[in-house]
């Protein structure tokens, strides 16, 4: 019998080395605003955690009416650190959405929308558990670890996934690209069900928010990663956000 799997990846970011303090690390995407909210009120609100360099909030052209998102931009990055540790926000008596900003450069397929709590990472040969929770601690708080390995010989595949209980690390961890765990320089991506990816697909589908904008939430990339451990992420109803390949 033949059978079809299509699965879809969004891969995070491309190789390179980033500047420490490179504005999209010190900017912020604020969604769900009211439509009450404006520039003033979006400043006021969130120059509680830091001095803002920039605030905006993005409009449709022709009726000059909030989209309902816009941007915040501060100093540094340990202000936008400051600010996501203390959500959930409230702007004009609604609860809205921020997420770490990436540039548009590094934009320019579907999934946007995408929050995640699991996080892959390859390229980790011969580490063990603890070397993962050791190096990722930092970022947040960790509910599981996973290697993954082969199930008959029972040998490290050489990549494995990390669980937290909140979206901000996952999304710091890949937007700063550059890990080195245990001698081995990681890759990292985001990592979800296809429930997940489906669900957040359509709502891309539905709320174009991103097209006026100067920075977005994802980025896709095709390489660094084996046939071996896609289809180990196909048996596990995994998706590694950026490869929309089809097996038969």
């Amino acid at each position: 019998m033949e059978k079809n799997f299509s699965f879809l990846v969004f891969l995070e970011g491309v190789p390179g080395a980033v500047e420490k303090e490179q504005e999209h690390f010190r900017k912020l995407f604020i969604g769900g605003l009211s439509s009450e909210t404006t520039e003033e009120s979006l400043r006021n609100y969130y120059k509680q955690w830091g001095k803002l360099i920039s605030c905006e909030i993005i409009r449709d052209h022709a009726s000059k009416r909030s989209r309902g998102f816009g941007f915040v931009t501060f100093s540094s990055m340990a202000e936008v650190d400051a600010a996501m540790a203390a959500r959930p926000h409230s702007i004009d008596g609604k609860t809205v959405a921020p997420k770490r900003a990436v540039p548009r450069e590094e934009s320019g397929q579907p999934g946007v929308f995408l929050t995640v709590k699991m996080l892959f990472v390859g390229g980790i040969k011969d580490t063990e558990e603890h070397h993962l929770r050791d190096y990722f601690e930092k970022y947040g708080k960790i509910d599981a670890i996973e290697i993954v390995t082969d199930r008959e010989s029972g040998r490290k595949r050489g990549f494995g996934f990390v669980t937290f209980d909140d979206y901000d690390p996952v999304d710091k961890i890949v937007l700063q690209k550059n890990h080195t765990i245990n001698g081995h320089h990681a890759e990292v991506r985001k990592a979800f069900s296809r429930p997940k990816m489906e669900q957040d697909l359509d709502m891309d589908r539905q709320e174009d928010l991103y097209g006026e904008s100067e920075h977005i939430c994802l980025v896709p990339d095709l390489r660094m990663l084996s046939c071996i451990t896609l289809i180990l992420c196909i048996l596990k109803n995994i998706c590694i956000p950026g490869i929309n390949p089809t097996l038969s």
